[in-house]
């Protein structure tokens, strides 16, 4: 195994797990930190202490997934995390994922983004990563009691995303308040935004739907 050094950027909800993923310093690139091949359970994330720096040990995957996750999944031993630093400040978060943002969700997944809603499983371009963009250009509403978040993208163009960012359910399960929620988006300027992919929900479909995996705002 080798060591890797891993701001973690994206905490998402996965019905009873959670997936964790984030920027791997030593190459540059986005990283989803699976344990024995699969996600998080509650105990296991306690460790992580929320978006933290951390140092932990990784191998390859013995089984690789599909793509378009195969570009980020990797393996990591949980035995050997080691939390280096907490972020206390968003905006100290934000700045350390600078290098994670792209211009807009299109060039995130290499233009492969069909009807502003999906990416085709098999895909060969990444599944996690991240853009930045004024407070006013997003908006949080629900459907059929579900939250999503409303974007309109730095290229102009519109998304309407689940959100599965835990911390942002968390807040909308507490009181079931949208308005809460874009309140807080009015009191700041800037928002960084983590985009990424779900599976496939059914075995006869092969749509990787966009997610809003989490958002910095300051």
């Amino acid at each position: 195994m080798k060591k890797t050094n891993i701001i973690v950027s994206d905490i998402t909800c996965m019905k009873d797990s959670f997936c964790v993923a984030g920027w791997d310093m030593n190459e540059c690139r986005m990283k989803r930190l699976l344990i024995d091949r699969g996600y998080w359970d509650k105990a296991e994330l306690a460790k992580l202490r929320g978006h933290s720096w951390i140092i932990v040990d990784n191998e390859p995957l013995a089984e690789q997934r599909d793509y378009p996750h195969r570009t980020e999944d990797m393996n990591i031993d949980l035995e050997t995390l080691q939390v280096k630093e907490r972020f206390t400040s968003v905006s100290d978060l934000a700045m350390r994922l600078k290098a994670s943002i792209s211009s807009d969700i299109r060039t995130i997944f290499n233009s492969k983004v069909k009807e502003s809603s999906y990416v085709p499983q098999n895909t060969r371009c990444a599944s996690l990563g991240a853009i930045n963009i004024a407070t006013n250009q997003i908006e949080f509403i629900t459907e059929a009691g579900k939250l999503r978040a409303n974007i309109v993208d730095n290229d102009g163009r519109k998304y309407c995303l689940r959100v599965s960012c835990k911390y942002i359910r968390d807040v909308f399960a507490a009181r079931k308040d949208v308005e809460e929620l874009n309140k807080s988006l009015a009191m700041s300027e800037h928002a960084h935004c983590r985009i990424g992919l779900a599976r496939p929900f059914l075995i006869q479909e092969n749509h990787c739907y966009l997610m809003l995996n989490g958002l910095f705002l300051f």
